[in-house]
């Protein structure tokens, strides 16, 4: 064999090799949006489940196949297979740790997005996706549990007696925070309708208010000692940001406090993730390229902010909490 052939051989073998990652979470995703993982906790043969909830069999156990091969599966006598606890515990839609959303977000959102790269990049129109503000949402919430501890530590600091989160999604940071501090006034704007629905129906706090409307259109009886951007700024064209701080400027108190909680790009942490992020945000109907510190530190300085700090929260993925502070004028 030519050495050019040995070389063709050892780089197929390389490239299959870092596909085996995307094999596993590929067989999590599909556990968990079937409850194939939940259908198999007991110990159960593929017949038995396939005959149950009307799956079909021989695709059935190829996906057993794989499980058994990535090890999220191990069999039992009487050609049963059992799931592993692991698997149960993380990829169930029962167990309330589970991260399932997320693998669901990356498999009907953004993959899709990017196997579409080549014909957007041919010009070919960006690519929409239904239903996506509600998967966005509870996939923020999952989020919101790393980045608490943070927020929490602001409030506390900075003697927060009134809070705005904007695009609050289902109301998840307000009730977490609502819990820690039942004599902070919280108020949350979103502007889908289900899904401040959801937010509202989920809300059991006195001291947690939530409103359907436009940011850039609300207007509070008086302004707020801290206002939340988190993640939101996808949502806006690099062209009407700046309006957003402008217009956060304007609803909080001097010296008042602004968080932003987002991926950044070319960042220490989590670049390679961000930048994939990024080719996903860049290529969807709904979304916008992620900004950079840069980008959000000039959009601070005109609309009269100051950076008081910006630290990794979720190093892997990038994500970033950014404390500006309302300079005086």
């Amino acid at each position: 064999m030519a050495i050019n052939e040995y070389l063709q051989v050892w780089n197929a073998r390389k490239w299959m090799k870092q596909t085996e990652p995307f094999l596993k979470t590929w067989h999590a995703h599909l556990g968990y949006s079937l409850h194939l993982f939940d259908y198999f906790q007991a110990g159960e043969t593929v017949e038995c489940v396939a005959k149950n909830h009307g799956l079909e069999p021989m695709l059935l156990k190829r996906w057993v196949d794989v499980g058994l091969a990535v090890d999220h599966l191990e069999k039992r006598r009487g050609y049963k297979v059992q799931t592993k606890k692991r698997m149960v515990k993380y990829l169930s839609k029962e167990s309330n740790q589970s991260v399932g959303i997320l693998l669901e977000e990356m498999f009907e959102l953004h993959i899709p997005t990017l196997l579409s790269y080549r014909e957007r990049m041919q010009g070919e129109g960006k690519k929409k996706k239904p239903g996506m503000a509600d998967m966005v949402a509870a996939t923020s919430s999952l989020l919101e549990t790393l980045t608490l501890p943070k927020v929490a530590g602001q409030v506390k600091r900075q003697k927060v007696r009134e809070l705005l989160d904007v695009g609050c999604g289902y109301g998840g940071y307000l009730r977490r925070l609502g819990d820690k501090f039942p004599n902070v006034q919280l108020d949350g704007i979103e502007v889908d309708q289900d899904v401040c629905i959801r937010a509202w129906e989920a809300n059991q706090h006195e001291n947690v208010s939530i409103v359907q409307g436009d940011f850039n259109a609300y207007q509070p009886e008086k302004p707020y000692d801290m206002l939340m951007l988190n993640n939101l700024l996808y949502y806006f064209p690099a062209s009407t940001r700046q309006a957003l701080f402008r217009k956060s400027h304007k609803l909080v108190v001097p010296k008042g406090t602004l968080i932003v909680i987002t991926p950044l790009t070319y960042e220490k942490h989590g670049n390679r993730f961000a930048s994939a992020f990024n080719s996903f945000m860049s290529a969807h109907e709904e979304m916008f390229p992620i900004p950079s510190k840069q980008e959000l530190n000039l959009y601070a300085k005109d609309a009269g902010f100051k950076l008081i700090e910006a630290k990794p929260v979720v190093k892997e993925g990038g994500w970033y909490m950014l404390v500006f502070r309302k300079k005086r004028r």
